[in-house]
């Protein structure tokens, strides 16, 4: 395939692919296991101030109203900690509870967070985690650690960069996509066309028919992720030095600080005279 599609990591490009009925409810099948009916997929939902003190904005939603299910999705290009999309979760449970005389649910609640940078998200002691998948549900366990279920409600955060051959091959072969699509050069071959709903997917990214306003919002998108990525470098970079002006300070030989960073010499000790005069 000669195509080239639209990086889905583009919020503005993600929710052209994604509003999609087709593809949204063959996406939550395959993430979540479930059938939706819908007639629509809703932009920009936020939840109301009464509910939770910060102002959530969901990208993408959605609700099935026979089967009285609510589908939310957040595209990520830079994580935001899972705490973030605990609380929203949990404020959306509370949202279907806040008219309720007897604290029940009326509708099942699953929120699909897609994750399209590395994972900045730690465990309690420190551990950096690399996982492709993270479910959290609301269901309690005994002490053996039986599950008991008393409702359905998920969330559930996928990480494209972190997809491996373990991941779920429903769920990898979105990831695939999304993942290809952000690659300067792409190799439309290593994804699974063979799915309607992802073949679908394909060709309405490479369809350009984002309205003036639309594509004006893409490039602004764009910019600020280029933005980001650069205070990101600005500082790794200031920790970098720091970390080598300290190792020199505390008597560590230049060849040492330099292997460390893969660097030469002569560029350490022009880091050390440029900061140390």
């Amino acid at each position: 395939m000669n195509m080239k599609i639209a990086s889905l990591d583009n919020e503005v490009h993600f929710k052209n692919v994604f509003t999609d009925v087709e593809i949204f409810t063959a996406f939550v099948k395959d993430v979540l296991g479930i059938d939706i009916i819908i007639d629509k997929v809703e932009t920009e939902k936020i939840l109301p101030s009464k509910v939770s003190a910060v102002k959530f904005r969901m990208d993408l939603y959605a609700e099935d109203t026979t089967n009285r299910t609510v589908v939310e999705i957040q595209k990520v290009d830079y994580d935001y900690a899972y705490d973030r999309f605990s609380h929203y979760f949990h404020a959306n449970l509370v949202d279907l509870q806040k008219s309720s005389q007897d604290y029940s649910y009326a509708k099942d609640v699953y929120v699909i967070v897609v994750v399209t940078s590395a994972y900045k998200i730690k465990n309690k002691n420190g551990k950096l985690l690399r996982d492709d998948v993270l479910i959290t549900d609301t269901n309690p366990r005994t002490l053996k650690g039986d599950k008991r279920y008393m409702h359905d409600h998920k969330l559930v955060m996928l990480n494209a960069i972190h997809a491996n051959d373990d991941t779920p091959k429903a769920i990898k072969d979105w990831l695939d996509l999304i993942v290809e699509s952000m690659k300067e050069e792409q190799d439309l071959s290593k994804i699974n066309t063979d799915n309607p709903a992802i073949n679908k997917a394909v060709n309405r990214a490479a369809v350009d028919d984002l309205t003036p306003e639309e594509r004006a919002e893409s490039k602004i998108q764009y910019m600020r992720k280029r933005m980001i990525a650069l205070r990101e470098y600005e500082a790794v970079q200031e920790d970098r030095v720091e970390a080598i002006l300290k190792f020199y300070e505390n008597g560590v030989a230049i060849a040492v600080i330099a292997a460390s960073y893969n660097m030469t010499a002569v560029e350490v000790e022009a880091i050390i005279k440029e900061n140390t005069e």
